[in-house]
C-alpha cells in the first residue's frame, strides 16, 4: 500500500486527539443554542473561518471571513440554523437550531481555523413534555420526591437543564449561567441572543506538534500549504479524530484504506451520484420548459487525449440555483472531432445515463462558436457564449495591424505595455513592485484590461526602477493619456465578461442590458480625441457584427421583476415579447408553490435607465399584471428569491422563470471544468484511467 509518509504521520496525531465535549439537552419542536467561543483575544473575525458540522459530515453552517457562506449547508439545515454576526468580534461563534427534530441529535463539532480550536457538543433530543403531566396513580406517592427531576429553561440561551431539586438543588443550573451565559452578548436576554462558551484550549504543546506533521506532510509530499485549509482535508481529519474518539489510540495504517480501494470507490460514488442527479434532471424537466447545458472539448498535454464535458444547470422547486459537472470523458481515439461524432457521442452519455431523450428538445445548449459544436448541436437549442462573444469583439477591435494604420499611438502602447510587462517579470524588476503586473494570456482578450490597469497602477513606481538601471526608454514608449484611456474604455468590457460567466447566480437576464450597455458606451463623445473616436468605433462595429440578441435573452430580462416593463423595446417588440411569454405559458404545467431555501444573490452593476416606472392597466392575465407593475425586491439582484416568494401571484410565470433562468449566459462553466482537469492530469498523475478522472472531477462539483 502506496500512502504518502507525512499524509500519515500528520493524521497519526489527528487520531490520537479526542476532543472534549459539552453536552446541552433540548425537545422536540424547540430551540437550542450550541455553544463555540474562541479564547484568542486578539480575533479578527475577517481572518476567521468557522465550520459547524453535524457526526462528522454534515455541514450545518459556515462563517467564511466573518462572513456567513451558507452555499454547502445541508437543505435539512436551510432557515433552522443562525448565528450572531454582532457576537463575532467578541470570539462568539454559537449558532442556535430551531424546530428540532429526532436525527437532530448527536455530536455537533465546531472548527474554528484561525486559532485552530476545535470544540464538540452533544445534543441530546427529549419528548416535549408539554401536556403530558399527569395526576399521581394509587401506587404513587405524591409527597415523595426523592427521585423528581424537573426541567428548567434557560431563556438567555435557550438550553434546556435537569433540576433535582433533592439532590443538586439549583447548583447546575447556577454553574450553567457562570459557565455559559455570563457574555456581553447575553446580559440582556432576548429571543436572539446566544450564549458563549468557555472553550476547552488545547495545550499549545499539542497544537505545535501538528503543526510539524502538518509540514511534514506538505514538505514530505510536496503538498501546497494550503492543502490543509482544504475543506476535503478538514472533513478527513475530523472523521479521523472522530475514530480515534470512539476507539481510542489506534494506528493510522489500520484505519486508511489502499490506494486502490479509494480509487475503485471513487468511480463507484461517482456512478451513484450521477444517477441520482439524472433522476433529478429527469423530474426538473418534466416541471419546467428549460433547462441548460454547456459542452465543449479539451485536449490533455501528456497524452493528447482529447475529453469532452457536458455541464448542467437548472433551479430546484425551491429555487435554488444548480450548476454542476454532469461527465467528462475521453473523446474516441479512432473518430474525428466532426459535428456529426460530437452530435453521437453526446447522445450516447446522455443516454447511457438515463436521462429521458423525448425531453432532450428542453435543453437548451450555450457554447462557443466552434464549428464542430454548432454542427453537433444543430437540431437543437442553442446559444453563443456571451463571454466568447465580447473576447472576439476585442480581439478584433484591438487587432495590432488595423490599429498601426488607424491609431498608431494606440498600437505602440499597447506592445510596449506587453513587451516590458515580460521584460520586468524576466529580469525579477517585478518582485520589488508594490502591486503585482499582469502577463497577457493570448487567447483571453479580457486579460488586456487586465495587464494595462496593472501597469496604470504601478507606472511611476516603474519609471523610477527603470531609470535607476538607465533603461526608461522602456517605459517612454507608452503614453499616461492612451493608457489612462484605455483602462477607462475597457473596464466595462472586463465587468460585463465577469458577470456573464458566473454559474452560481442568473445570468442570461443581463444579458441584454449588457448589450445595450457596451452599445451606448461605444458612442462617440464630443471630447473624444481622434484616436479615442477610432476605438470606440471599431467596438460598436464588432459588438454589432458579432453579438446577437436571441429571444430568450429578451424574455430572461423580462422576467427581471426590476426591468419587466422592457423599456428599452418599443412598444410593438414589447407586444411581440409578450405574445411568445404567452405561448410558452400555455405549455407549462404549475405545481403547489413551496418557499423553502435561500436565492443565489449576485451584487453587480445597476442599469437605471431601464428601470420599471408605474403604470395604470388592467391585469387581464399574468404577462400583463406582471409587466404593468412596478414591482419592489428587497435585493434587486435577487431574481430567483422574487419569484420564489410570488409563486402564488404568479403560478405560471414563476415556472417559466424557474426554466428560462436556469440558463447561464456562457460556457464557462465547462472552462473551469478543464481548469480542474488541467490540475488533475498533472505530471504526477499522467497514468490516470479516463474513467477515473471522469470521477474525480464529477465529485469535484457533486459531493456537497
Amino acid at each position: 500500500m502506496v500512502i504518502g509518509c507525512g499524509f500519515i504521520c500528520v493524521f497519526a496525531v489527528l487520531i490520537n486527539k479526542v476532543s472534549l465535549q459539552e453536552t446541552v439537552e433540548a425537545v422536540i419542536g424547540g430551540s437550542v443554542v450550541l455553544p463555540c467561543s474562541s479564547t484568542e483575544h486578539d480575533l479578527k473575525p475577517q481572518e476567521t473561518d468557522v465550520h459547524w458540522r453535524h457526526n462528522g459530515s454534515e455541514i450545518v453552517y459556515d462563517i467564511v471571513k466573518g462572513e456567513d457562506s451558507l452555499e454547502r449547508q445541508d437543505l435539512r439545515y436551510k432557515n433552522r440554523a443562525e448565528s450572531l454576526p454582532d457576537e463575532y468580534e467578541r470570539g462568539n461563534f454559537s449558532i442556535k437550531l430551531i424546530n428540532l427534530i429526532h436525527t437532530d441529535a448527536g455530536e455537533f463539532s465546531c472548527l474554528i481555523t484561525h486559532s485552530d480550536e476545535l470544540q464538540t457538543v452533544l445534543l441530546i433530543i427529549n419528548e416535549s413534555t408539554a401536556g403530558k403531566e399527569s395526576k399521581p396513580t394509587e401506587d404513587e406517592n405524591p409527597e415523595d420526591e426523592t427521585d423528581s427531576v424537573e426541567t428548567s429553561l434557560n431563556w438567555a440561551c435557550g438550553v434546556l437543564m435537569k433540576y433535582d431539586s433533592k439532590r443538586t438543588g439549583n447548583s447546575a443550573l447556577q454553574h450553567h449561567v457562570d459557565k455559559v451565559c455570563k457574555s456581553p452578548g447575553l446580559l440582556q436576554p432576548s429571543i436572539t441572543a446566544f450564549a458563549s462558551s468557555t472553550s476547552r484550549k488545547i495545550p499549545q504543546q499539542a497544537k505545535q506538534k501538528v503543526t510539524e506533521k502538518c509540514v511534514e506532510f506538505c514538505c514530505k509530499d510536496i503538498r501546497p500549504f494550503r492543502s490543509i485549509e482544504g475543506g476535503g482535508f478538514i472533513e478527513l481529519a475530523q472523521q479521523l479524530i472522530n475514530v480515534g474518539a470512539t476507539y481510542g489510540s489506534v494506528a493510522a495504517q489500520d484505519v486508511l484504506p489502499d490506494p486502490t480501494t479509494v480509487s475503485k470507490r471513487c468511480r463507484e460514488l461517482a456512478t451513484e451520484k450521477r444517477t441520482k442527479l439524472v433522476e433529478q434532471l429527469n423530474d426538473i424537466l418534466t416541471e419546467v420548459n428549460s433547462i441548460g447545458m454547456t459542452t465543449d472539448i479539451w485536449t490533455e498535454d501528456y497524452h493528447k487525449l482529447s475529453y469532452l464535458t457536458i455541464t448542467c444547470h437548472f433551479v430546484t422547486g425551491t429555487f435554488k440555483m444548480i450548476s454542476t459537472v454532469l461527465t467528462t470523458v475521453a473523446f474516441p481515439l479512432e473518430e474525428a472531432k466532426t459535428g456529426e461524432n460530437i452530435r453521437r457521442e453526446i447522445i450516447r452519455l446522455l443516454t447511457e445515463y438515463g436521462l429521458d431523450m423525448s425531453l432532450l428538445n428542453k435543453v437548451v445548449w450555450v457554447t462557443d462558436q466552434g464549428s464542430n459544436i454548432i454542427s453537433a448541436l444543430r437540431p437543437y437549442r442553442r446559444l453563443d457564449c456571451q463571454d466568447h462573444l465580447y473576447n472576439t469583439v476585442m480581439r478584433h477591435a484591438l487587432d495590432p495591424t488595423q490599429l498601426a494604420q488607424d491609431a498608431p499611438t494606440v498600437a505602440e502602447t499597447l506592445q510596449a505595455t506587453k513587451t516590458l510587462v515580460k521584460y520586468v517579470k524576466k529580469t525579477g524588476i517585478a518582485a520589488l513592485l508594490s502591486k503585482t503586473i499582469i502577463q497577457m494570456a493570448d487567447t483571453r482578450f479580457s486579460t488586456v484590461y487586465l495587464i494595462l490597469n496593472s501597469v496604470r497602477s504601478v507606472y511611476q513606481e516603474l519609471c523610477e526602477k527603470l531609470r535607476d538601471r538607465a533603461e526608461g526608454w522602456r517605459i517612454d514608449a507608452i503614453s499616461p493619456d492612451v493608457l489612462d484611456f484605455l483602462v477607462e474604455f475597457l473596464q466595462p468590457f472586463y465587468d460585463a465578461q465577469r458577470e456573464l460567466e458566473g454559474d452560481q447566480y442568473p445570468t442570461i437576464n443581463v444579458v441584454f442590458l449588457w448589450f445595450e450597455r457596451l452599445k451606448r458606451h461605444c458612442n462617440r463623445k464630443t471630447t473624444d480625441s481622434p484616436y479615442q473616436a477610432i476605438i470606440r468605433e471599431w467596438h460598436l462595429i464588432w459588438i454589432l457584427r458579432k453579438v446577437e440578441i436571441q429571444e430568450l435573452h429578451k424574455i430572461a430580462t423580462f422576467l427581471w421583476p426590476k426591468y419587466s416593463q422592457l423599456r428599452m423595446l418599443s412598444s410593438s417588440e414589447r407586444e411581440n415579447l409578450h405574445l411568445e411569454v404567452r405561448r410558452q405559458l400555455s405549455d407549462l404545467r404549475t405545481e403547489e408553490a413551496t418557499t423553502e431555501g435561500p436565492a443565489p444573490k449576485k451584487a453587480a452593476v445597476d442599469f437605471e435607465e431601464w428601470e420599471n416606472v408605474p403604470v395604470a392597466a388592467d391585469a387581464t392575465d399574468e404577462v400583463e399584471k406582471y409587466s404593468t407593475q412596478n414591482h419592489a425586491m428587497q435585493d434587486d439582484r435577487d431574481v430567483l428569491g422574487w419569484w420564489r416568494d410570488q409563486q402564488l401571484n404568479y403560478p405560471k410565470l414563476s415556472v417559466l422563470a424557474r426554466g428560462i433562468l436556469a440558463i447561464p449566459a456562457s460556457s464557462s462553466s465547462s472552462e473551469r471544468n478543464f481548469s480542474a482537469a488541467g490540475r488533475t492530469i498533472e505530471q504526477r498523475r499522467t497514468a490516470l484511467k479516463p474513467s477515473t478522472v471522469d470521477a474525480i472531477l464529477f465529485l469535484h462539483k457533486n459531493m456537497d
